[in-house]
């Protein structure tokens, strides 16, 4: 997503070089939060996660609810342009003030984002992604780790969760999914496991975490159609089961969907819930019909249990007890499953279902709390499926999503796994703009964008810290100025107000241009992608009524220094517009300094006198 940008403009006057110059600045973005300010930290911290959902994923719900999208694109990669359909929110939250883009590469696999080779290369984002685990981990750790790993760096060093961060300060934690509950999104803001896979692992250090909500599905004693059976201990073992089923825990436990909707109603609501959705895995993705990826959405009956609304209705009943505020996740975890299947009807399902979850946050915001008061964050962890519109392809390049309102939308799927193209982000409420701010990095087509450690980082500067242990302690704390300035692209010329003389004699004159210095301190999202091109053009020479034309002054460019791997033009005229040097969006940012050797031809028939001209310097950004 673009943020509007607003137009500032500036002018340097250097009078008489042979020349003047002029600058002429780049437009501004937004404002970005200065290193001094201080937003009021959240009471309560709301974060939802559709996984697996990448922009198209959140189009796609839309389109088939309303016939509208918001973020749908054309991108020829072969040469680089971009289109930008109309967009029509179709959710409420897409209206939120904070929407910027979120990356989410793992410290393995290829371990970065480059726009450039996103946007020109169709295969470039399909390898080297993510898994859930390494972006679990990112966002409820700020760090980054290898894929299949829960809670731990790279190197095998625990890393402190927000979950327990907030435990730490006194607010109430809970989490919650439409999958198994000790899956690798809710796992990593609470657990630590050097492997994923081990869930029975998992479900002991969440059990035992003293987090106050855990809801999900994993029930050892229900199929995936929501039918009895013998007992399968894949995500929970026996004995943890026992334990949490019969009380001989802190929690209450709940399975029976009647017993979902009376929490959700508020009737009778206990300070901690272990809520186990009598499903295998999933509320609904997995239930029969998982074949009919060509039906309406909602062709195949429902799962008679409660939906993933009234778990985090039901959740935060529970959180919000007491005055110390909470941490709440809330995933749509299916949305990953379907883009694995490539499964179109039920992507579409389960993130309907995600959208339902959201509103009843909101709801929930508007009538228990304020919107002054609590941080609501959307997200998505990575995207699967590398979906996409009709048509689109290594040779097309990235098309559309279209469609009509209750028709499956037009599109097409790319892979069976993850990928590294951005997610959106969008944030209401309490600190909001703290996001936006760190939205730092800038996107050829979706702009501004942020790193999802940027999550984890923001939400642990928002919990603060924990009093002394010991009362003969002193705690200390420090704000660290670390939001990176807009920066700006300046211009400026050696001598300034110095004329230049040329020397020599007959029909050939030489002069030396002042050194000219460019420097760009730009931050990514007010550069906007852009690098930067000096150059200047010359009027006529004159001496009174006699003339000699610009197009007989030539310049010699040449680098005399430079930070940023900027580039000298080449010889040309003066009669127009001429490049004097330029670097690219990669290698802009420094100083560089630069210089050019001036010849001027004298014509034959030029008459004899004092001869004035004046070279405007023009410094613009450039794509």
């Amino acid at each position: 997503m673009h943020r509007r940008s607003s137009t500032r403009a500036c002018a340097l006057i250097a009078s008489s070089l042979v020349a003047g110059g002029t600058l002429v600045a780049v437009p501004a973005v937004g404002a970005v939060a200065a290193p001094h300010d201080a937003p009021a930290a959240p009471k309560n911290i709301i974060l939802l996660i559709s996984d697996g959902a990448g922009y198209n994923q959140f189009d796609a719900a839309s389109l088939y609810e309303s016939g509208t999208s918001a973020h749908q694109v054309s991108v020829d990669p072969k040469t680089g342009a971009i289109a930008h359909s109309e967009s029509t929110p179709g959710q409420s939250y897409e209206t939120w003030p904070v929407q910027v883009g979120q990356a989410h590469y793992s410290a393995s696999g290829r371990a970065e984002y480059v726009t450039e080779k996103a946007w020109g290369d169709f295969a470039w984002v399909g390898s080297g992604a993510t898994d859930s685990a390494a972006a679990g981990t990112a966002l409820g750790t700020g760090v980054k780790t290898n894929n299949g790993v829960l809670g731990f760096t790279p190197g095998g060093d625990q890393l402190l969760t927000v979950g327990e961060q907030a435990q730490a300060v006194g607010k109430k934690v809970g989490l919650v999914t439409s999958v198994p509950f000790n899956h690798a999104t809710p796992a990593g803001f609470i657990a630590h496991n050097a492997n994923r896979n081990d869930y029975q692992g998992l479900a002991t250090e969440m059990i035992d975490s003293g987090v106050d909500v855990l809801m999900g599905g994993g029930h050892p004693m229900y199929t995936d159609a929501h039918e009895p059976r013998d007992p399968n201990w894949t995500w929970i073992s026996q004995t943890d089961y026992e334990r949490v089923s019969t009380g001989a825990t802190d929690y209450a436990f709940v399975d029976a969907k009647g017993d979902f909707e009376a929490l959700a109603a508020g009737t009778d609501v206990p300070e901690k819930v272990f809520g186990l959705a009598q499903v295998a895995e999933t509320l609904q993705y997995n239930r029969p019909g998982l074949a009919n990826d060509e039906a309406l959405p909602y062709s195949d009956p429902a799962n008679d249990v409660a939906d993933l609304d009234t778990l985090t209705r039901g959740a935060l009943n529970v959180l919000e007890q007491g005055d110390e505020g909470f941490f709440l996740m809330v995933e749509g975890g299916a949305v990953d499953w379907a883009g694995h299947a490539n499964q179109t009807t039920r992507v579409i399902e389960e993130q309907i279902d995600f959208n339902d979850a959201v509103e009843a946050v909101s709801e929930w915001v508007e009538q228990n709390s304020s919107w002054d008061e609590t941080l609501v964050v959307v997200t998505a962890d990575h995207e699967t499926g590398y979906l996409a519109g009709a048509g689109a392809g290594p040779d097309t390049g990235w098309t559309p999503l279209t469609g009509a309102a209750g028709e499956l939308p037009d599109l097409t799927w790319h892979s069976g796994g993850h990928t590294n193209a951005l997610v959106p982000l969008f944030a209401r409420g309490a600190g909001s703009e703290v996001l936006d701010a760190r939205a730092d990095q800038w996107d050829l087509v979706r702009g501004a964008y942020l790193d999802n450690t940027a999550i984890g980082e923001t939400i642990f500067d928002f919990l603060g810290h924990a009093d002394p242990a010991s009362k003969d302690a002193v705690a200390l704390e420090a704000t660290v100025g670390g939001q990176i300035a807009e920066g700006a692209l300046s211009l400026s010329v050696a001598a300034h107000g110095d004329r230049v003389a040329f020397a020599g004699a007959g029909a050939s004159l030489d002069a030396t241009l002042p050194l000219v210095t460019v420097a760009d301190t730009r931050n990514e999202v007010r550069a906007q992608g852009r690098g930067w091109t000096i150059a200047g053009s010359a009027s006529e020479f004159v001496a009174g009524n006699r003339t000699i034309d610009a197009e007989n002054l030539a310049w010699t460019p040449r680098i005399v220094r430079s930070e940023s791997g900027a580039a000298a033009g080449a010889q040309a005229t003066l009669a127009a517009p001429a490049t004097l040097a330029a670097a690219d969006r990669v290698t802009r940012v420094g100083s560089t300094v630069v210089g050019a050797d001036l010849d001027l031809s004298v014509p034959a028939d030029a008459v004899g006198g004092r001869y004035g001209s004046e070279l405007t310097l023009t410094l613009f950004a450039q794509d």
